[in-house]
């Protein structure tokens, strides 16, 4: 699978989460999408994560925390800020259904202790 970048250019004015979620309701949108969406060599973009997550009907804050990311950064990023690496890394994954979301979970548990945030010892 190919992983697309997304970059912002300096000086333009990046579009709201609303109005790129609204560009994504007509009927010819939709059925693009869904079709998008079943092809696991489609770049990992942003219209095509907002098309999975409306899909889902799935809100910034759900579908991005499963991935680290906090609602208001994933909002820039569907609204064509950079991905990181790291991050552009599991969505392709994640969208190849090569990690499901019980992985990215117990992965949060195995690095992060739940009382105390801190980093866990990873050889014990």
């Amino acid at each position: 699978m190919e992983l697309q970048h997304t970059h912002s250019q300096a000086g333009s004015q990046a579009q709201s989460p609303s109005k790129a979620d609204a560009r994504l309701d007509t009927q010819d949108d939709t059925q693009l999408l869904n079709a998008t969406l079943e092809d696991d060599s489609a770049p990992v973009d942003r219209v095509r994560i907002i098309a999975y997550r409306k899909k889902k009907k799935e809100s910034q804050r759900r579908f991005w925390a499963r991935f680290g990311v906090t609602q208001s950064r994933g909002s820039r990023f569907e609204s064509g800020a950079e991905i990181p690496a790291p991050v552009s890394i599991l969505l392709g994954l994640y969208f190849t259904k090569t990690i499901s979301d019980g992985d990215l979970g117990r992965a949060e548990r195995v690095v992060y202790h739940r009382e105390t945030r801190t980093l866990v010892n990873l050889g014990q």
